[in-house]
């Protein structure tokens, strides 16, 4: 590991031009490329430069908060966020935490350092303002922080998991979100929580403790971290559909395809509980955000073109990939290859038609991950939105049932996952295979659409025909299957079949469910 110089001392980093040189050039690149929140492993990095240094103290430390653009040599650049301290030695601290060694002393991410932590904290309670160059730190208070519940000694720690940004724990009561790839305005996850938690009074979501940006003179904010409540949950509703999905798995194996109850009750449940979500977020009649909207032109020109634009990469993939993929996946690809007039005739609907319901602000990325079960209820995290889209798209307003289109299209992923890749079912048909899927696919996705149905009854934003709401459905199900046909063709050829069968399901019928409420609800519905 290379030693850093820092002739001016640490308090005067970013002006000591020989470290700033040789932190960019030889320290950052291979740093954040070890990172899992890092996202740009995969493409090939033209220079990375600290675009901007922050400033904050805690008991006469010093820390600097570094945002670092990386450029790429082809495509946008992307900005990260990088807090770093000085430090003695690095003993007991994470393998994730050490950046490099320098004369001074042992440079990490400052995430790793206890009184940096706590700092956030006591600025998030405080509501901080602090000058910097050219703008200052933001800090805000949320209405889920409680007064009894903040300590200048409050115990904070890391949450070791891999993720896509870094968390921090306090006093097992709340979680701190460090955003890692940074956006020049809002989050959405701030914006939808916070609105979620003081606005529509939302309750199945961890509720708004705080955020802190960085606010330039002139310009939007750039968020920067978020605070929580923190769920104290048994695990997310993947893993909780893979443990009942054992159940029926077992009783597959001895050809018995009888979905368990179980499974029916919690998507009944989850069903409820993301109508509810759907209610709150399209309850608002004042600000813009957030106050639903008709469908025109415009979005309809938008959609269109995304989902044109999606089909063309998908179908260049596809072919480029054709010959690495068994025969079911060759089958079902030839399948979707000669389908490509009715997909993009079918997309191209958008615009043909006349909408009655509105288009209202969504969760964006809705899935099982995204759920945590609490033992005897559901909580719904992360509304950062889709991942691949930018901050702009993901504050657009579209139909609920593109949510609703994401759980379905999870619902599918989880059991065909467990039923086609385990060694329980190797003894199976494939026939057998394909209707015990159908089968559970099939029960459990009624149950959770006759109690979302249930719940949004005289909902304003589905003031509809039932033939719009079915082909709005059926819309968003072929948007994310081919969406998702995207990452297994890059990642998991084997698994191309789960998306696939996705678009087929769609082209052949074009009608997965009713959209209205039947006159007579199944008896898992949830009262």
């Amino acid at each position: 590991m290379q030693t850093l110089t820092l002739a001016l001392g640490w308090n005067q980093l970013t002006e000591d031009t020989a470290a700033v040189e040789q932190l960019e050039q030889f320290v950052l690149p291979g740093y954040l490329k070890s990172m899992r929140w890092f996202g740009g492993k995969a493409r090939k990095l033209a220079s990375l430069c600290i675009d901007k240094a922050l400033r904050l103290e805690h008991n006469q430390q010093l820390f600097h908060l570094l945002i670092i653009k990386a450029k790429y040599r082809t495509g946008k650049s992307e900005d990260y966020l990088l807090p770093v301290a000085l430090v003695d030695q690095t003993e007991g601290l994470s393998e994730k935490a050490t950046i490099c060694n320098s004369n001074l002393g042992w440079i990490i991410d400052a995430i790793y350092e206890e009184n940096f932590r706590r700092v956030l904290f006591i600025h998030l309670f405080h509501s901080s303002r602090i000058k910097q160059l050219n703008g200052y730190f933001q800090f805000e208070k949320g209405s889920a922080f409680q007064e009894g519940d903040f300590s200048e000694d409050v115990s904070c720690r890391v949450l070791e998991a891999e993720q896509s940004n870094s968390s921090l724990i306090f006093g097992e009561k709340y979680f701190l979100k460090i955003y890692r790839k940074l956006f020049r305005e809002t989050n959405p996850d701030v914006e939808m929580v916070k609105f979620l938690t003081e606005k529509a009074h939302f309750p199945h979501i961890p509720g708004f403790a705080g955020t802190f940006y960085w606010k330039k003179a002139y310009g939007s904010p750039t968020t920067l971290g978020m605070m929580q409540q923190k769920v104290n949950a048994v695990k997310d509703a993947w893993s909780m559909a893979g443990d009942y999905l054992n159940e029926f798995l077992l009783s597959v194996a001895q050809e018995n395809f009888a979905v368990p109850v179980t499974s029916i009750e919690q998507a009944a449940l989850l069903g409820k509980r993301t109508a509810e979500m759907h209610i709150a977020l399209s309850s608002e009649e004042s600000d813009p955000a957030f106050v639903p909207e008709a469908y025109n032109d415009e979005y309809a020109d938008w959609m269109l073109d995304n989902c044109l634009s999606l089909v063309k990469r998908r179908l260049r993939m596809a072919k480029d990939c054709y010959s690495a993929l068994d025969e079911t996946g060759k089958s079902l690809a030839k399948f979707f290859m000669s389908h490509e007039h009715d997909i993009r005739n079918f997309f191209s609907q958008i615009k043909s038609r006349s909408f009655q319901s509105k288009r209202t602000r969504i969760h964006g990325d809705y899935h099982l991950g995204q759920v945590m079960y609490d033992g005897s209820d559901y909580l719904i995290l992360d509304f950062e939105g889709e991942p691949e889209s930018s901050i702009k798209d993901r504050k657009i307003k579209h139909s609920p049932l593109k949510d609703v289109a994401g759980m379905l299209r999870s619902f599918h992923y989880a059991v065909s996952a467990k039923l086609y890749f385990s060694a329980e079912t190797n003894e199976l048909s494939a026939e057998k295979i394909e209707t015990a899927v159908s089968n559970w696919y099939r029960e459990v996705t009624q149950s959770y659409l006759n109690a979302y149905w249930l719940a949004m009854q005289g909902a304003s934003v589905f003031q509809a025909e039932q033939r719009e709401l079915d082909f709005l459905l059926q819309f968003h199900l072929m948007e994310k299957a081919v969406y998702e046909l995207g990452y297994e063709l890059n990642a998991r050829p084997t698994w191309v079949k789960i998306p696939l069968r996705g678009i087929q399901e769609v082209i052949k019928s074009l009608s997965l469910q009713p959209a209205t409420q039947p006159e007579s609800v199944q008896q898992h519905v949830v009262q």
